[in-house]
């Protein structure tokens, strides 16, 4: 087993393909790609996510007290204080960027979550609830140490949006703060996570959760550019999210196995033995119309391709070659 330091450094390598600075709705922002509507539009669905900070931070917070975690518990309620203490909750100061742009509360409160920030949601508080409190501070580790810092995406996009957008200090206090106290978070998050990393099954909970965390928030990003331009979009990141972990392949080339597809499964065994053919083109014979072929016959196999349907019976499944 790697030392704790080599296994954040595999988190961040992993992290690290889905770069938040890169992301579409910050690069749009810093490259001035997007106008003062689009941004506000975005930010309604920001508002929408944010409001649950108080519903998750309170699961990680139960879930600590309730396992007797008290070092996780101190970490957990540090947040949760500063998500609810003080004259103004981050939701309140969320708000107050929608508050100068006309939109009231209640239009807020009731706007349609896109499709990202309603995944983004139900991620995110699923995984609190659910899920142990080490694997909640798991979940934002990287997500916080990437948003906040003096070059981290919160403090690029405020200064574009002060500078160039023209959105006041006020209004843009949201991203101010995060600059500021995110990069703490992340940093004494992920020292909890090294000192909790000691064995392989506590270790395979981080990662899992770590990967479920950098998932939900690009999708919360992913709702921001939809809600701007009505499109169902995702962003591809710049990685593939395979690298460097285990995965099945097929057994046929290289000893990995695939999992079986539904399609597959349903299909009996003598049609779905059949070579792999990943990496060449298979050789179909050549179609021909069936005015000059004629009624094929289908093979054995596909007496019924489809166990469940008596109407399937004769049907060509289209995979061996007497099909084919």
């Amino acid at each position: 087993m790697t030392s704790p330091d080599q296994f954040i450094d595999e988190l961040w390598e992993y992290a690290n393909q889905v770069p938040m600075v890169e992301h579409p709705w910050f690069k749009g922002i810093v490259d001035h790609r997007w106008t003062r509507e689009q941004i506000v539009l975005g930010e309604v669905q920001h508002y929408l996510r944010v409001r649950t900070n108080p519903i998750y931070f309170g699961y990680m917070a139960v879930n600590a007290v309730a396992n007797r975690e008290q070092g996780l518990a101190d970490v957990v309620l540090e947040n949760f204080m500063e998500e609810l203490s003080g004259d103004r909750s981050h939701v309140d100061i969320m708000y107050q960027f929608l508050e100068e742009a006309g939109i009231s509360r209640e239009e807020a409160d009731n706007a349609e979550p896109t499709p990202g920030t309603l995944a983004a949601i139900e991620m995110i508080i699923g995984c609190c609830q659910r899920r142990s409190a080490l694997e909640g501070v798991a979940m934002l580790a990287f997500v916080e140490s990437q948003h906040g810092g003096p070059d981290g995406a919160a403090a690029r996009v405020y200064k574009e949006l002060v500078g160039h957008y023209g959105f006041s200090e006020r209004q843009v206090e949201t991203y101010r703060i995060h600059a500021e106290q995110d990069v703490g978070h992340g940093s004494r998050q992920i020292d909890t996570l090294r000192r909790a990393a000691t064995d392989a099954e506590t270790r395979e909970k981080i990662l899992r959760a770590v990967k479920l965390g950098i998932t939900a928030f690009t999708l919360e990003w992913d709702g921001h550019v939809q809600a701007m331009t009505g499109w169902r979009d995702f962003w591809p990141a710049s990685g593939p999210w395979t690298r460097g972990r285990r995965r099945a392949d097929c057994r046929r080339h290289g000893g990995r196995r695939a999992a079986p597809s539904l399609r597959a499964a349903s299909r009996p065994a003598a049609a779905r033995a059949v070579p792999c053919t990943r990496g060449r083109r298979r050789k179909f014979p050549r179609r021909v119309s069936a005015s000059r072929r004629g009624r094929r016959v289908p093979c054995q196999a596909c007496w019924r391709p489809y166990p469940w349907s008596l109407r399937s019976r004769g049907l060509n499944c289209g995979i061996s070659r007497p099909c084919a």
